[in-house]
């Protein structure tokens, strides 16, 4: 824990504003009338960042950035953050960062990144109006501090499964406090736009503008040797351009074994593809964080993903195992990862990848191998990595990291180049991270 941040202390009060949300101008309109009655403000500036370089040993393309010429765009991230207590039940924080950008594989973004209310009337009830950051995985709330964390890069086959990691909304969150320990419950409701990258091998990467409607509850547990967390998520999705999404892909049948899948009313057939306007992804997780031994850690997380309303899009589950060993101002660690889709995604991009490899027209072919490049989410992989965080000082850290991946079915992680498809293969990565907060 470092002073860097008002969002590492009071976890759950991360909040990047978009300007145009009504609870975000209600929440501006309450902070001006609780600033005028107050006699003093409390002002705190703060920042941190991660300057990191990873390389691996592919020429295409993982996690959007990486491949063997090097890359700084994964890992690399600046913010300042400035937090306010009007008084000892009001308080505002506004950050802004500038990282990747979310639209875009080849530009920096700088944003408004949270900009939020709290009022606080005692210690067990807090109530917060803004764009939140969701309570969701162990590090959801500090994803972006990597100083507070030893591993190098949290575990992708279980944070990619996040719907979003902010919401413009209402929360409400109670505490209770057991001894040393503090059992939390947070409620939380808001929409959040939501940028979706699509790759496909032929036509390369496109962006899917899309707003969802989310809530969720979570119960967190903290104790100086456990910590664990619980919660379930519903996230509503639309697009954003009001475009409606395919829920199947009808087969046309030519006979002879021969047949391709309509993946669009413009291609020919009989049967129009089913949509829908609206998708929902049900996300259920559980984390633990265990001091196993003096300076010796578990750290375990799951979460599984249900598809509803549509058979394509993502179903899957995730989940990673860490044990990690405090010596001195090192921590090595050693960790394992896995990503599987489930339900019938996976058999769907297999068979419009068939129909690909049979079509009779290049177009077609295109058309079929787009789908199943862009419409299902396949994840079918496995990670071992090994790594070690080298405390620089109090509020520094330096950490290196190998990761292996090996890839099944496919990734949708993976940038397929063209005329290839990523299966059966593997990727190694190297990480070289400086995190620092002040």
């Amino acid at each position: 824990m470092t002073t860097a941040s008002h969002q590492i202390a009071n976890t759950g009060a991360h909040l990047r504003p978009t300007g145009k949300a009504l609870l975000a101008r209600l929440a501006c309109a309450g902070l001006l009338v609780a600033t005028g009655s107050a006699q003093a403000v409390d002002w705190t500036l703060s920042g941190f960042g991660t300057v990191g370089y990873a390389v691996t040993d592919q020429d295409w393309r993982y996690q959007r950035h990486l491949d063997d010429d090097g890359t700084w765009w994964r890992d690399t991230r600046l913010g300042a953050q400035l937090d306010a207590r009007l008084n000892p039940a009001w308080s505002a924080t506004l950050q802004l960062t500038l990282s990747p950008s979310t639209r875009h594989d080849r530009q920096w973004a700088a944003e408004v990144a949270w900009a939020f209310a709290a009022w606080r009337p005692d210690n067990d009830w807090q109530l917060r109006a803004g764009k939140q950051r969701i309570p969701m995985f162990l590090n959801s709330e500090n994803l972006d501090v990597g100083q507070t964390y030893a591993l190098a890069r949290l575990p992708v086959e279980v944070y990619a499964l996040s719907p979003t990691n902010d919401v413009t909304g209402l929360s409400v969150t109670r505490a209770w406090q057991h001894g040393a320990g503090e059992l939390s419950a947070d409620v939380y409701g808001g929409r959040a736009q939501i940028n979706v990258r699509r790759h496909s091998s032929d036509l390369g990467a496109s962006y899917l503008a899309t707003d969802s409607d989310i809530v969720g509850a979570v119960l967190t547990w903290r104790a100086p040797a456990l910590t664990w967390r619980l919660g379930f998520h519903n996230a509503s999705t639309q697009a954003a351009n009001g475009q409606a999404l395919p829920k199947s892909f009808p087969y046309v049948d030519l006979g002879g074994g021969m047949g391709y899948y309509r993946v669009s009313d413009e291609l020919p057939g009989m049967v129009p593809v089913p949509t829908t306007r609206t998708i929902v992804n049900q996300v259920i997780n559980l984390a633990v964080d265990a001091e196993v031994a003096p300076n010796w850690r578990v750290v375990g997380e799951f979460a599984r993903v249900f598809q509803r309303r549509t058979s394509l899009g993502t179903d899957s589950a995730g989940a990673y195992v860490a044990v990690l060993h405090e010596m001195g101002s090192v921590t090595p660690y050693v960790l394992v990862a896995r990503q599987q889709s489930m339900g019938g995604g996976r058999l769907i991009a297999k068979r419009l990848h068939e129909a690909a490899d049979k079509a009779f027209d290049p177009s077609l072919a295109l058309a079929q191998r787009a789908a199943a490049e862009t419409g299902v989410q396949v994840y079918d992989q496995t990670s071992f990595g090994v790594g070690a965080a080298w405390a620089v000082g109090a509020r520094s850290q330096l950490k290196a990291e190998w990761m292996h991946t090996r890839i099944g079915e496919g990734s949708y992680l993976v940038d397929s180049p063209k005329g290839q498809r990523v299966q059966g293969d593997s990727v190694q990565v190297w990480s070289l991270n400086y995190s620092f907060a002040f």
